[in-house]
């Protein structure tokens, strides 16, 4: 019998933070501020079961709608997303402005 721990004891493997905003249709939705999969943790699915839990805490509080924001550049997390059926609906932009 071993002693050692799978991997997933050993460390967190990631971790997902959710809110409340109001979608710009005046709906309450649950918001997704950050989903952060630690290096080495990513691909095996973590990502999904984060997102999958988010879910599961929208239903649990009576929401029916995730949201979440990504940067244009992020084209792997857009796409992950667009993979578990997420669709984009905004775009925002900005200018930096000099003194």
């Amino acid at each position: 019998m071993s002693n050692r721990h799978s991997w997933a004891e050993d460390f967190v493997a990631g971790f997902v933070t959710m809110a409340t905003r109001r979608h710009f249709t005046g709906q309450v939705d649950a918001y997704i501020g950050e989903l952060v999969v630690r290096a080495g943790a990513e691909r095996i699915g973590v990502g999904r079961a984060l997102m999958n839990a988010a879910e599961s805490w929208a239903r649990a509080h009576g929401l029916r709608r995730v949201t979440l924001e990504t940067g244009a550049a992020n084209v792997r997390a857009r796409s992950f997303y667009q993979g578990l059926g997420y669709a984009e609906e905004e775009v925002r932009l900005s200018r930096p402005v000099s003194d």
